[in-house]
């Protein structure tokens, strides 16, 4: 119907059809998907224990290596759980559906050099409400730990020996962002640098009071390696307030995104919590702070 319609509508449309599809065929080739994982050399679980495992996706350009690598720790309920294998075209087309940001520009980063690395949670802390939107897993009692550090660190390594890469950031969005400031402290000059986005600052109460729990321990000052926040100056989430990333970073080291589109869960992968109606700018800002170490102060005017 789509075919008939456009050739009695418009006499090139059947050429112009093609001509997109051609371009979103190109587009989705000029980046790649590996699945990465590692063996983390312990196990869970009492009746038959397996082997916990860290799992991350690492997109790249199809025919060039990234010697820099962003690591990503995604928002709410902060898990991926990425299964064994991964067919890279599939799992690029879905994360492209997701609606968030940095899934939908996932090809951005990456065609600036940049390696986009997204990191899951290790599979013995995936919880017992596994792919479920309210898990049990995974929260403050292992993102603030030593262990969580290390594993990261194995991951880190990995890329560094076996994918060519030099230069490493991390990343986090909203619950994320616990895992990025923690490890900011913890891995020092391990890392090139960091990221905190929509900044979780206050813990989630009820059963959900670890995530977060951990936020009033962490000392940005003893984070080595430069940092800077980025937060929507407009977020309405209760759980990630402007005013308090403010406090957090200071106007030297936080960007603000302004403008976008308040639809959805203000505290979901839309809204203006996770810029939505600014992917586009934010991706920008984020590659121009890593290439130059420029702090885009308005993102988004």
């Amino acid at each position: 119907m789509l075919f008939k319609f456009l050739w009695k509508t418009c006499p090139r449309g059947l050429s112009a059809l093609a001509a997109l599809l051609i371009a979103m065929a190109a587009q989705a080739q000029d980046v790649t998907a590996e699945l990465i994982q590692i063996d983390l050399g312990r196990t869970y679980g009492l009746l038959s224990p397996k082997p916990a495992v860290l799992r991350a996706t690492s997109v790249k350009p199809t025919n060039a290596e990234s010697k820099t690598a962003l690591l990503f720790f995604v928002g709410w309920p902060g898990m991926l759980w990425l299964p064994e294998r991964i067919d890279s075209s599939i799992y690029l087309s879905r994360v492209r559906q997701s609606g968030f940001y940095a899934l939908t520009r996932i090809e951005d980063l990456p065609r600036q050099g940049i390696r986009l690395v997204l990191v899951d949670c290790p599979t013995d802390e995936w919880g017992v409400a596994q792919r479920s939107p309210d898990p049990y897993g995974c929260s403050d009692s292992y993102r603030a730990s030593e262990r969580h550090a290390a594993d990261v660190s194995q991951l880190i390594q990995t890329l560094r020996q076996s994918h060519g890469v030099e230069k490493v950031y991390l990343m986090g969005h909203s619950y994320g962002s616990i895992s990025s400031r923690w490890l900011a402290i913890r891995l020092g000059t391990t890392i090139q640098g960091s990221i905190h986005s929509a900044s979780m600052n206050s813990p989630g109460g009820g059963r959900f009071t670890d995530y977060a729990s951990s936020v009033p321990r962490m000392d940005m000052g003893k984070a080595t390696a430069p940092w800077v926040f980025m937060h929507h100056q407009d977020d309405q989430c209760p759980y990630t307030r402007y005013d308090a990333a403010l406090a957090m970073a200071g106007p030297d080291k936080l960007m603000s995104v302004k403008g976008g589109i308040p639809k959805g869960d203000p505290c979901g992968g839309g809204h203006l919590h996770s810029y939505l109606g600014r992917e586009e700018p934010v991706m920008q800002a984020v590659a121009r702070w890593i290439l130059t170490g420029e702090v885009t102060r308005v993102v988004g005017e």
